[in-house]
């Protein structure tokens, strides 16, 4: 045709031409304009909202009345595949069955009710207070330091040296922090008031869309990381022989073999009791740590072995006094121990009625510095070898920046507070009564000499999920439930230890922060512990399976709380507490350390997440 018509060739070749070129003009003018805002819309949306206007029931209790919420819509519930049926003889099948938390945690059509979230966080302060290097014995607080904050006082000056006060335009952040003169932590008698702060809430939590990590979330997560950690671990400046140990013995526990037929450590409580029995073998075998003597009392080196915050205290007792893994000579060692209270810290430095804690935490950072500058150690690793372990509830807000390459055991083990899987282990909170019988009054009645369901005892007050768990529960509103805010008088005066050592499931719910001592109680007298705390880490969870012995109860749930125990059948509860009977070694502390008890759990998770973040 082109030689038949060459003029009307040429003619449509030019109109074929143009509209390609004006095709490809539009699709790149389109692509530069609404491109980055679909993009930007698309990771916008996965992303969690935070309002920065949102106030916390713990930050303003005053002015909540939780009573007054309106009434929830209670979910139905299906009993589905609730009510399992096993055999206890039948474990190796049963925990296949189990393997995933909704064993524990029955599935509940999602209700239009969820409980209030702590949304609120607290701006950084420009100004901080300037810290001192530890070594004299703490000067006590001047009354006439002043910043410009109304009812609020200046930081207490750090122990150490001589420093200038702040600046008359020095500012604290203004928060939601509140102290109760007359509030305790749990119904102790013992127990110092302590401050409350509401946490931060961390952008990077790997969280699902209701802003709560599940048991089995966690474990992937805790993989996820471990391998990350793998990747990305720091490497240290100077290669050691302790270093090239830990390469050794993160080889052989990687390859150990199988054994799942140990007398003493029952399988079905473990991830992989053969990882973790050869762990322990090459902790016993090979761990040295390294104790800094450094550092004044009582922030240092004063272990307090009663109360709710007990755990730190005795194993930096049991620590210090341990002659089989710790080494004087510190270029032998695997592990640094930073030996300081956080409790000790809180009741030494604290400025009453100051809603801050930010000397407490240049306190620390002076500690560290002091450390880094007499020794080598800390700037090998950047303190990725050192450690501490701290019950306080404000632990982690103040050991999050200054130790954040170090492995951090903590009692109030948050997902939502910076807790980093791999790296840091939750610590047991553990209220000793008598410290020097730590054992006394262990265990419970048996399985079937139980008649009660559920009990809880607390203070109704602490944080916003007991005033819910009280409306829905107590005053014997259900007589298989014994819920309770203070105990009160009964035929008999049966008190909180009979209590838990007569009834089937014993009800933790986190009061303030996640942490409870009643966890560690529940098991102690022989209980199944059902938890009510969300993004809660339970203790040594690199190793121990907690679904396999404990219930978790989402805080959403707690309408259908009786709902969710009666699912469970009668077979399955004796299984579950003759689990809480075999895991029970673990969480006892000895006046002399024994094999498998809490100081040695603590130090194993410590040391095994050390072997596991070594790069060289």
């Amino acid at each position: 045709m082109s030689y038949v018509f060459p003029w009307l060739w040429k003619v449509e070749s030019r109109r074929l031409l143009w509209l390609l070129g004006l095709t490809f003009a539009l699709i790149v003018t389109f692509q530069y304009v609404e491109l980055p805002y679909s993009i930007s819309s698309l990771f916008s949306s996965t992303k969690m909202p935070v309002s920065r206007n949102s106030t916390s029931l713990i930050g303003d209790r005053k002015h909540h009345n939780y009573h007054n919420l309106p009434p929830p819509m209670v979910p139905s519930f299906s009993q589905n595949n609730a009510t399992l049926v096993d055999d206890s003889d039948k474990e190796v099948e049963v925990d296949k069955i189990f393997d995933k938390e909704a064993a524990f945690q029955p599935s509940l059509p999602t209700s239009n009710w969820s409980p209030v979230k702590e949304n609120a966080t607290a701006p950084a302060a420009s100004v901080e207070a300037p810290a001192a290097l530890p070594g004299l014995r703490p000067s006590p607080v001047k009354d006439n330091a002043t910043v410009h904050l109304p009812s609020a006082k200046a930081p207490a000056a750090l122990p150490g040296l001589n420093h200038s006060p702040l600046k008359q335009n020095a500012t604290l952040p203004t928060t939601s922090k509140v102290h109760d003169k007359n509030s305790t932590k749990e119904d102790v008698g013992d127990a110092s008031p302590v401050v409350r702060f509401v946490p931060d809430i961390k952008e990077n939590a790997k969280t699902t869309d209701s802003g709560v990590m599940s048991i089995y979330e966690m474990s992937k997560q805790l993989r996820r990381n471990r391998i990350s950690n793998n990747r990305l671990a720091k490497k240290p400046k100077w290669v050691t022989k302790p270093d090239l140990e830990l390469l050794q013995a993160k080889h052989e526990i990687e390859n150990a073999p199988i054994d799942d037929k140990d007398p003493i450590l029952y399988a079905p409580l473990y991830h992989n009791v053969s990882i973790f029995k050869r762990s322990y073998e090459m902790m016993e075998k090979m761990l040295k740590v390294y104790v800094y003597k450094e550092g004044d009392k009582p922030i240092m080196h004063t272990p307090r072995l009663g109360g709710i915050y007990s755990s730190e205290g005795w194993f930096m007792k049991l620590i210090e006094s341990n002659n089989k893994y710790v080494t004087k000579d510190a270029t032998k060692a695997h592990l640094f121990y930073l030996p300081f209270s956080s409790q000790m810290l809180e009741e030494t430095l604290y400025v009453k009625d100051s809603h801050s804690h930010r000397n407490l935490i240049k306190y620390l950072k002076g500690y560290i510095d002091f450390i880094s500058i007499k020794y080598p150690f800390w700037n090998r690793t950047s303190g990725a070898d050192h450690f501490l372990a701290a019950c306080h509830d404000w632990a982690p807000s103040e050991t999050r920046k200054h130790f954040s390459n170090s492995i951090r055991a903590l009692c109030n083990s948050d997902v939502k507070e910076g807790f980093v899987f791999g790296k840091d282990t939750s610590l047991p909170e553990t209220y000793v009564r008598d410290p020097k019988k730590p054992l006394s009054n262990i265990g419970g009645k048996s399985a079937s000499k139980r008649p009660t369901l559920a009990f809880f005892a607390g203070q109704p007050d602490h944080g916003y999920v007991r005033p819910i768990l009280l409306s829905y529960w107590a005053n014997n509103k259900d007589p298989d439930l014994k819920i309770f805010g203070k105990l009160p008088r009964s035929k008999g005066n049966k008190n909180y230890r009979q209590f838990m050592k007569t009834s089937k499931y014993c009800i933790c719910a986190k009061g303030y922060e996640v942490n409870s001592p009643r966890v560690v109680e529940a098991i102690f007298y022989d209980c199944v512990p059902v938890i009510i705390s969300d993004n809660f880490v339970p203790p040594f969870f690199e190793a121990l399976k907690w679904e396999s012995f404990a219930v978790f109860v989402l805080e959403k749930d707690i309408p259908n709380l009786k709902k969710i125990l009666m699912s469970i059948s009668e077979r399955r509860y004796k299984q579950l507490q003759m689990r809480v009977k075999r895991v029970q070694k673990h969480f006892l502390w000895h006046v002399k350390p024994e094999k498998y008890d809490m100081f040695h759990m603590i130090l194993h998770s410590i040391w095994f997440n050390r072997v596991f973040q070594i790069s060289v």
